[in-house]
Protein backbone atom coordinates (compact mmCIF):
# COMPACT_ATOMS: atom_id res chain seq x y z
CA UNK A 1 0.00 0.00 0.00
CA UNK A 2 1.38 3.39 -1.03
CA UNK A 3 2.02 5.71 1.92
CA UNK A 4 1.01 9.37 1.88
CA UNK A 5 3.85 11.86 1.47
CA UNK A 6 3.70 14.49 4.24
CA UNK A 7 5.68 17.74 4.50
CA UNK A 8 6.41 19.32 7.90
CA UNK A 9 8.52 22.29 8.93
CA UNK A 10 11.04 21.21 11.58
CA UNK A 11 9.56 23.56 14.19
CA UNK A 12 6.31 21.59 13.92
CA UNK A 13 8.05 18.38 14.93
CA UNK A 14 7.99 17.24 18.56
CA UNK A 15 11.31 17.90 20.28
CA UNK A 16 11.98 14.19 20.67
CA UNK A 17 11.51 13.63 16.90
CA UNK A 18 13.82 16.36 15.61
CA UNK A 19 17.05 14.42 16.33
CA UNK A 20 15.96 11.96 13.60
CA UNK A 21 17.19 14.60 11.16
CA UNK A 22 20.75 13.80 12.19
CA UNK A 23 20.27 10.39 10.59
CA UNK A 24 20.07 12.12 7.20
CA UNK A 25 22.95 14.58 7.68
CA UNK A 26 26.61 13.92 8.32
CA UNK A 27 27.71 15.40 11.64
CA UNK A 28 29.54 18.41 10.14
CA UNK A 29 26.82 19.22 7.57
CA UNK A 30 23.70 19.31 9.76
CA UNK A 31 22.00 22.73 10.04
CA UNK A 32 21.39 24.18 13.49
CA UNK A 33 18.09 22.38 13.94
CA UNK A 34 17.13 23.97 17.23
CA UNK A 35 18.12 27.58 16.55
CA UNK A 36 17.05 28.53 13.04
CA UNK A 37 16.74 32.26 12.27
CA UNK A 38 13.09 33.42 12.16
CA UNK A 39 13.17 33.84 8.36
CA UNK A 40 14.65 30.40 7.69
CA UNK A 41 12.91 27.03 7.65
CA UNK A 42 13.96 23.40 7.51
CA UNK A 43 11.31 21.39 5.67
CA UNK A 44 11.09 17.63 6.10
CA UNK A 45 9.43 14.99 3.95
CA UNK A 46 7.88 11.87 5.48
CA UNK A 47 6.46 8.60 4.17
CA UNK A 48 4.43 7.33 7.06
CA UNK A 49 6.75 7.49 10.07
CA UNK A 50 9.92 7.43 7.96
CA UNK A 51 11.87 10.63 7.37
CA UNK A 52 12.99 10.53 3.72
CA UNK A 53 14.08 14.08 2.77
CA UNK A 54 14.94 17.52 4.16
CA UNK A 55 15.93 20.92 2.81
CA UNK A 56 16.84 24.28 4.37
CA UNK A 57 15.10 27.35 2.91
CA UNK A 58 16.38 30.88 3.58
CA UNK A 59 13.78 33.64 3.12
CA UNK A 60 15.81 36.49 4.61
CA UNK A 61 16.23 38.28 1.26
CA UNK A 62 12.77 37.43 -0.04
CA UNK A 63 11.03 40.74 0.73
CA UNK A 64 13.91 43.12 0.00
CA UNK A 65 15.71 41.45 -2.93
CA UNK A 66 13.23 38.80 -4.18
CA UNK A 67 15.69 35.96 -3.54
CA UNK A 68 15.19 32.60 -1.81
CA UNK A 69 18.02 30.15 -1.17
CA UNK A 70 17.59 26.38 -0.83
CA UNK A 71 20.56 24.58 0.72
CA UNK A 72 21.49 21.54 2.85
CA UNK A 73 19.35 19.19 0.77
CA UNK A 74 19.49 15.56 1.84
CA UNK A 75 17.38 12.50 1.16
CA UNK A 76 16.96 8.74 1.26
CA UNK A 77 14.63 8.77 -1.72
CA UNK A 78 15.45 11.17 -4.62
CA UNK A 79 11.83 11.22 -5.75
CA UNK A 80 10.78 12.35 -2.29
CA UNK A 81 13.28 15.21 -2.36
CA UNK A 82 11.88 16.47 -5.64
CA UNK A 83 8.38 16.18 -4.19
CA UNK A 84 9.47 18.10 -1.08
CA UNK A 85 10.97 20.94 -3.14
CA UNK A 86 7.93 21.09 -5.41
CA UNK A 87 5.64 21.27 -2.36
CA UNK A 88 7.65 24.15 -0.84
CA UNK A 89 7.53 26.05 -4.14
CA UNK A 90 3.78 25.56 -4.44
CA UNK A 91 3.30 26.92 -0.92
CA UNK A 92 5.29 29.99 -1.91
CA UNK A 93 3.26 30.93 -4.98
CA UNK A 94 0.51 32.94 -3.20
CA UNK A 95 3.24 35.12 -1.60
CA UNK A 96 5.00 35.98 -4.86
CA UNK A 97 4.30 39.60 -5.84
CA UNK A 98 7.34 40.16 -8.08
CA UNK A 99 9.65 37.91 -10.05
CA UNK A 100 11.63 35.95 -7.46
CA UNK A 101 14.81 33.93 -8.02
CA UNK A 102 15.23 30.60 -6.23
CA UNK A 103 18.73 29.11 -5.92
CA UNK A 104 19.15 25.41 -5.14
CA UNK A 105 22.54 24.04 -4.01
CA UNK A 106 23.66 20.41 -3.87
CA UNK A 107 26.90 18.95 -2.59
CA UNK A 108 28.61 16.59 -5.02
CA UNK A 109 29.44 14.17 -2.20
CA UNK A 110 25.72 13.53 -1.82
CA UNK A 111 24.40 10.70 -4.03
CA UNK A 112 23.51 12.93 -6.97
CA UNK A 113 20.45 12.37 -9.06
CA UNK A 114 19.75 13.13 -12.69
CA UNK A 115 19.63 16.78 -13.62
CA UNK A 116 16.26 16.30 -15.30
CA UNK A 117 14.79 15.57 -11.86
CA UNK A 118 15.11 19.30 -11.20
CA UNK A 119 14.59 20.67 -14.70
CA UNK A 120 11.22 18.89 -14.55
CA UNK A 121 10.16 21.32 -11.80
CA UNK A 122 11.63 24.39 -13.48
CA UNK A 123 15.22 24.55 -12.22
CA UNK A 124 18.06 25.17 -14.66
CA UNK A 125 21.71 24.18 -14.06
CA UNK A 126 23.70 27.38 -13.55
CA UNK A 127 27.21 26.56 -12.30
CA UNK A 128 29.45 24.22 -10.32
CA UNK A 129 31.72 25.43 -7.52
CA UNK A 130 34.95 23.57 -6.78
CA UNK A 131 37.46 24.20 -3.99
CA UNK A 132 41.20 24.22 -4.76
CA UNK A 133 44.02 23.93 -2.24
CA UNK A 134 46.87 26.39 -2.80
CA UNK A 135 50.25 26.43 -1.03
CA UNK A 136 51.94 29.53 0.41
CA UNK A 137 55.35 30.10 -1.24
CA UNK A 138 57.77 32.17 0.91
CA UNK A 139 59.05 34.65 -1.66
CA UNK A 140 58.53 38.21 -2.85
CA UNK A 141 58.71 39.90 -6.28
CA UNK A 142 59.27 43.55 -7.11
CA UNK A 143 56.31 43.62 -9.51
CA UNK A 144 53.99 43.16 -6.55
CA UNK A 145 54.60 46.81 -5.69
CA UNK A 146 51.83 47.55 -8.21
CA UNK A 147 49.37 45.40 -6.28
CA UNK A 148 47.44 46.09 -3.11
CA UNK A 149 44.94 43.98 -1.16
CA UNK A 150 42.60 46.45 0.56
CA UNK A 151 40.55 45.34 3.56
CA UNK A 152 37.01 46.76 3.46
CA UNK A 153 35.18 48.21 6.46
CA UNK A 154 31.44 48.69 7.11
CA UNK A 155 31.62 52.23 5.73
CA UNK A 156 33.05 50.90 2.43
CA UNK A 157 30.89 47.78 2.10
CA UNK A 158 28.42 49.54 -0.20
CA UNK A 159 31.03 50.29 -2.88
CA UNK A 160 32.56 46.78 -2.50
CA UNK A 161 29.10 45.28 -2.95
CA UNK A 162 28.48 47.33 -6.10
CA UNK A 163 31.75 46.08 -7.64
CA UNK A 164 31.09 42.50 -6.63
CA UNK A 165 27.49 42.35 -7.82
CA UNK A 166 28.45 43.28 -11.38
CA UNK A 167 29.74 39.70 -11.71
CA UNK A 168 27.32 37.95 -9.34
CA UNK A 169 26.22 35.31 -11.86
CA UNK A 170 29.81 34.03 -12.16
CA UNK A 171 30.36 33.58 -8.42
CA UNK A 172 29.50 30.72 -6.02
CA UNK A 173 26.40 32.46 -4.62
CA UNK A 174 25.15 32.96 -8.22
CA UNK A 175 22.97 35.85 -6.97
CA UNK A 176 23.60 39.49 -6.04
CA UNK A 177 24.53 39.85 -2.38
CA UNK A 178 22.42 42.14 -0.20
CA UNK A 179 23.30 44.45 2.68
CA UNK A 180 21.75 41.86 4.99
CA UNK A 181 23.98 39.10 3.62
CA UNK A 182 27.18 41.10 3.86
CA UNK A 183 26.39 42.11 7.46
CA UNK A 184 25.72 38.45 8.27
CA UNK A 185 29.12 37.44 6.83
CA UNK A 186 30.74 40.26 8.81
CA UNK A 187 29.23 38.98 12.07
CA UNK A 188 30.71 35.56 11.28
CA UNK A 189 34.16 37.19 11.11
CA UNK A 190 34.34 37.17 7.35
CA UNK A 191 36.76 39.60 5.68
CA UNK A 192 36.07 41.51 2.47
CA UNK A 193 38.90 42.74 0.24
CA UNK A 194 39.33 44.65 -2.99
CA UNK A 195 42.31 43.74 -5.14
CA UNK A 196 43.85 46.81 -6.77
CA UNK A 197 46.55 47.19 -9.38
CA UNK A 198 48.01 50.67 -9.81
CA UNK A 199 45.11 51.96 -7.73
CA UNK A 200 42.42 50.44 -9.98
CA UNK A 201 40.08 47.73 -8.65
CA UNK A 202 40.58 44.52 -10.64
CA UNK A 203 38.93 42.08 -8.23
CA UNK A 204 36.95 41.38 -5.07
CA UNK A 205 37.33 38.68 -2.44
CA UNK A 206 35.49 37.31 0.58
CA UNK A 207 37.36 35.05 3.01
CA UNK A 208 37.45 33.58 6.50
CA UNK A 209 40.17 31.97 8.60
CA UNK A 210 39.16 28.60 9.98
CA UNK A 211 41.45 26.14 11.77
CA UNK A 212 44.78 27.44 10.39
CA UNK A 213 43.43 27.71 6.86
CA UNK A 214 42.37 30.74 4.86
CA UNK A 215 39.15 29.95 3.01
CA UNK A 216 38.55 32.28 0.08
CA UNK A 217 34.86 31.58 -0.39
CA UNK A 218 34.57 33.94 -3.32
CA UNK A 219 37.18 35.40 -5.66
CA UNK A 220 36.48 37.61 -8.66
CA UNK A 221 39.39 38.75 -10.85
CA UNK A 222 38.55 40.52 -14.10
CA UNK A 223 41.85 40.84 -15.97
CA UNK A 224 43.88 39.25 -18.77
CA UNK A 225 45.76 35.94 -18.18
CA UNK A 226 49.22 37.41 -17.39
CA UNK A 227 47.72 39.86 -14.89
CA UNK A 228 45.53 37.10 -13.43
CA UNK A 229 48.59 34.89 -12.91
CA UNK A 230 50.36 37.75 -11.15
CA UNK A 231 47.29 38.63 -9.07
CA UNK A 232 46.93 35.08 -7.74
CA UNK A 233 50.65 34.96 -6.97
CA UNK A 234 50.29 38.25 -5.07
CA UNK A 235 47.39 36.84 -3.02
CA UNK A 236 49.53 33.82 -2.10
CA UNK A 237 52.44 36.02 -1.04
CA UNK A 238 50.23 38.45 0.91
CA UNK A 239 48.69 35.55 2.82
CA UNK A 240 52.14 34.17 3.65
CA UNK A 241 53.49 37.51 4.86
CA UNK A 242 50.44 38.69 6.82
CA UNK A 243 49.07 35.40 8.15
CA UNK A 244 52.08 33.55 9.54
CA UNK A 245 50.02 30.81 11.21
CA UNK A 246 48.14 29.91 8.01
CA UNK A 247 49.13 26.57 6.47
CA UNK A 248 47.45 26.93 3.08
CA UNK A 249 44.63 28.62 1.18
CA UNK A 250 41.40 27.03 -0.01
CA UNK A 251 39.97 28.92 -3.01
CA UNK A 252 36.43 28.38 -4.30
CA UNK A 253 35.97 28.99 -8.01
CA UNK A 254 33.13 28.17 -10.40
CA UNK A 255 32.64 26.60 -13.81
CA UNK A 256 31.96 30.14 -15.08
CA UNK A 257 35.43 31.23 -13.96
CA UNK A 258 37.50 28.93 -16.17
CA UNK A 259 40.25 31.56 -16.40
CA UNK A 260 40.82 31.44 -12.63
CA UNK A 261 40.50 27.65 -12.50
CA UNK A 262 43.04 27.15 -15.32
CA UNK A 263 45.49 29.59 -13.70
CA UNK A 264 45.18 27.82 -10.34
CA UNK A 265 45.96 24.48 -11.96
CA UNK A 266 49.00 25.98 -13.72
CA UNK A 267 50.16 27.10 -10.28
CA UNK A 268 49.94 23.49 -9.05
CA UNK A 269 46.78 23.98 -7.02
CA UNK A 270 45.12 20.73 -5.93
CA UNK A 271 41.47 20.14 -6.73
CA UNK A 272 39.60 18.90 -3.66
CA UNK A 273 36.52 16.69 -3.56
CA UNK A 274 34.36 19.62 -2.42
CA UNK A 275 32.04 20.51 -5.31
CA UNK A 276 28.62 22.17 -5.20
CA UNK A 277 26.02 22.29 -7.97
CA UNK A 278 23.84 25.39 -8.23
CA UNK A 279 20.47 25.49 -9.99
CA UNK A 280 18.27 28.56 -10.51
CA UNK A 281 14.54 28.97 -11.00
CA UNK A 282 12.35 32.06 -11.39
CA UNK A 283 8.92 32.26 -9.78
CA UNK A 284 6.43 34.72 -11.27
CA UNK A 285 3.28 36.16 -9.69
CA UNK A 286 0.20 33.98 -10.19
CA UNK A 287 -2.90 36.24 -10.11
CA UNK A 288 -5.31 33.31 -9.84
CA UNK A 289 -3.75 32.30 -6.49
CA UNK A 290 -4.26 35.67 -4.79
Amino acid sequence: MKQTFIVKESRELPTEIRPLLFNLYSFDKAPNLFNLPPDCSLYTGWRGNELVAAIHVDYRDFITAHQIRMTDATYKDPTSLRGLIDHVLYQLLPQIRQKTTISLNFQKNHPFQRIDSFTAIGFMPHLETTVYEVSLPPYQKDTYAQWKLCLEYPETYESWLASRNQYAELLPEALPLTDRAINDFHQKQGAFHSLRRNGIIVGTMYSRIEFSRCYIHELCLMCDPPMLQEGLSFIQQSSYLKLKHIQDIMISTTSRQSNIRDTLLKRNATETTSTTYTFLKELLPQPYLR
